[in-house]
């Protein structure tokens, strides 16, 4: 996207939220070149406060900043400042729920390790924007994909107990009453109640 922006006529400002000081150092020194910088920034706050006072018309956000300061969040917020920003939105698969990044106002999502393999996403990413359309790209509909049958592999089966859970459950297949689960197990008869409520939950 830097490089696009490099050979392009296009002026726009561009702001980077990133909490990797290298990556703000090299994206500095590229952006400079085109005089298009707005600001950086290395938590959502300082992002915001950019948004505010820059306008940029590009947001790039890494998916490094701390979990406090999801980079979903940014991009949230930072639509609700300006709402035709075109925000390109870096999720790491380990620590963003891809379903979130999808759905968010991110005029484009792609994975953290498909920046660093040569191929279709960046050029994807790139020509989708220049046509203004927005972009997902496959990495991240794979893993929602995978969510998905995950989940429908789940269906089905037990679901899963605590090891309280379980000792409480054999003890009520006795026959037992709370009272004698609470004196039996050593537990609060609260506490056992709880239990039951958990148990009743997960076999509704």
């Amino acid at each position: 996207a830097m490089n696009w922006l490099l050979t392009s006529e296009i002026q726009l400002k561009v702001g980077v939220v990133s909490s990797q000081r290298l990556m703000l150092f090299g994206l500095y020194h590229l952006v400079s070149r085109k005089r298009c910088f707005a600001f950086m920034a290395s938590s959502k706050l300082a992002a915001l406060e950019g948004i505010q006072r820059h306008q940029p018309g590009i947001l790039i956000i890494t998916p490094d900043l701390d979990q406090a300061d999801s980079g979903i969040e940014v991009v949230e917020q930072a639509h609700q400042l300006a709402g035709s920003l075109c925000s390109i939105l870096i999720v790491n698969s380990s620590r963003h729920d891809p379903n979130l990044a999808f759905k968010s106002k991110a005029k484009a999502v792609i994975c953290e390790e498909e920046i660093f393999t040569p191929g279709d996403p960046q050029d994807q990413l790139i020509i989708s924007l220049a046509q203004g359309k927005s972009y997902r790209s496959p990495a991240l509909k794979a893993l929602i994909a995978d969510q998905k049958l995950t989940a429908e592999g789940r269906q089905g089966q037990p679901p899963a107990l605590t090891g309280r859970e379980l000792a409480v459950a054999a003890l009520l297949m006795e026959g037992c009453n709370d009272r004698h689960i609470a004196e039996r197990l050593g537990m609060a008869y609260t506490t056992v109640r709880t239990h039951g409520r958990s148990l009743r939950q997960k076999f509704s």
